[in-house]
């Protein structure tokens, strides 16, 4: 195969010289039938040590059976896998962070004959992304309690436990006061969010009422600016028998989740727009949404959105870490279109 392939094209065969990605293709039974020289230097062997074998004589077992499965189901489905983070240990015993995208290999009928592979060295990237995930925490943890104490002040100073002050006056350090508390529980969700990427455990589940634990009190955070931009609240859980779905979840996370889901549907709601968010039961699990009417998010944004400091908007670490929370609850957050192709931002937990 290898040498068809260099008869046959040789621009091909340049390519696999001389870039600096990871190139393959792999058969039906996930042998190497080509791979570019970067891949195999990757690998310690010479690049013709590679044809005819598989991952299993390059990986460690449990790291070879997930690159297989991702590969039957591309050869089952057809569809592609892009942009996977994973991290691999080479023959040397050394660990690297690859960007993997995984396509399927077609022959001149449509017929798949196999996976075409590319992989990028990312390691140096998540070293900067985890230097700048500690600095964030702590910086945070450091901000965290000045700002408490700034806002237990102003509190006292509103009680009139320093002189009486005016209405006016009171009323102006009460919202200073709300200001505060809603800066510290900023302040504590990238805290939160700096940790979990340093993490895999999960923290303690409870039972919550989802909409008296988590969606109220959030919502009632964004009172101001909902009232400001005039939108609309539709609140889809009200068709539920006596308004109570309960979730075990960690409340501190799934308040992240949904107060980060929120907060973006407000900031690109249109003025006089609609916000939605909804449940359905699907058996083992709860499908919950956040919908809202604003512009429709461009094709080649949708996956890029999730990953890390891809927002030029923001921090860049809102959806990578909430999604991140709902797979470590077993469930899993996507963006759909919906009928006018609207952003619906859809998440699952599962029931237990």
């Amino acid at each position: 195969m290898a040498i068809n392939f260099n008869q046959r094209c040789p621009e091909l065969m340049a390519l696999l010289r001389h870039s600096g990605d990871s190139i393959f293709f792999k058969d039906m039974d996930g042998r190497f039938t080509l791979v570019s020289q970067a891949k195999a230097r990757r690998s310690v062997v010479p690049w013709e040590e590679m044809i005819g074998k598989t991952d299993f004589d390059f990986l460690p077992l449990e790291e070879a059976r997930k690159c297989r499965d991702d590969e039957i189901f591309i050869m089952e489905t057809g569809e592609s896998l892009v942009d996977k983070e994973e991290e691999l240990t080479r023959r040397d015993g050394t660990k690297s962070w690859l960007s993997v995208s995984k396509f399927p290999w077609q022959d001149a009928d449509g017929e798949i004959i196999g996976v075409i592979g590319i992989s990028r060295d990312i390691s140096r990237r998540k070293k900067l992304e985890n230097h700048i995930l500690r600095m964030l925490s702590i910086a945070t943890h450091d901000m965290r309690a000045p700002i408490v104490s700034i806002a237990l002040t102003i509190k006292l100073l509103a009680s009139g436990r320093f002189g009486e002050v005016s209405v006016s006056v009171k009323q102006t350090l009460s919202d200073v006061f709300n200001r505060m508390i809603k800066l510290e529980k900023i302040v504590g969700e990238y805290l939160t969010k700096s940790s979990v990427m340093h993490s895999s455990e999960i923290g303690r589940k409870e039972i919550l009422d989802l909409r008296e634990d988590i969606i109220d009190p959030i919502l009632g955070e964004f009172l101001q600016e909902i009232e400001r931009g005039k939108i609309q609240i539709d609140n889809r859980l009200g068709g539920i028998p006596g308004d109570k779905i309960f979730v075990s979840a960690n409340k501190n996370w799934l308040g992240i989740v949904y107060r980060n889901l929120l907060s973006n549907a407000i900031r690109y709601t249109p003025k006089g727009g609609t916000i939605a968010y909804g449940f359905e039961d699907e058996g083992n699990m709860y499908r919950l949404n956040v919908f809202n009417n604003g512009q429709p998010i461009p094709a080649e944004k949708k996956k890029s959105i999730f990953e890390m400091f891809e927002s030029e908007a923001s921090s860049g670490i809102g959806l990578p870490v909430i999604r991140e929370l709902v797979r470590r609850h077993g469930g899993d957050l996507w963006c759909e279109e919906s009928p006018g192709g609207h952003p619906n931002f859809v998440f699952t937990l599962p029931k237990e």
